[in-house]
């Protein structure tokens, strides 16, 4: 997960920068036409996900959206690769989240994973999803605006 609009400028994205995904929960319905296009309003979504915090920097960043009531932007990507210089190099697919951080919860762990990596700190976020778009191969980019 990278906190900012990988759409923008991805070449700009450091690996420091991204957050290893541990869950993420994401339920979005709407209608399709005949055509398959969407149409209509979509209902209020949550986006759920677990971050590993590289930093308490980056667990704090969570609690000043909290209170500051704007809306955020959040890149999850999927089979990233990264150039030698620790850019971002590429990835299969993802989306980008645009929306509301309504709850931070904080676990503390002192255990490894099953991949043996410390689990430290994880955040627990929910956002009010106001937008999202997904990313596909190609540059093939997909917008919804939440009502």
């Amino acid at each position: 997960m990278i906190h900012e609009n990988v759409i923008e400028n991805p070449a700009s994205i450091l690996r420091e920068n991204a957050l290893t995904v541990q869950s993420f929960s994401y339920d979005c319905a709407h209608r399709r036409n005949h055509a398959g296009d969407v149409y209509g309003a979509v209902e209020p979504v949550i986006l759920q996900f677990c971050i590993r915090v590289n930093s308490p920097h980056h667990a704090k960043q969570f609690y000043m959206e909290s209170i500051l009531n704007n809306h955020f932007q959040f890149s999850f990507l999927f089979n990233v690769t990264w150039r030698e210089d620790n850019r971002l190099s590429g990835y299969e697919d993802g989306l980008v989240a645009d929306g509301y951080v309504v709850h931070v919860e904080e676990e503390y762990h002192s255990s490894k994973n099953i991949n043996g990596v410390d689990q430290q700190m994880l955040l627990n976020v929910k956002v009010l999803v106001r937008n999202v778009t997904y990313l596909g191969r190609d540059n093939n980019l997909t917008s919804h605006f939440i009502k």
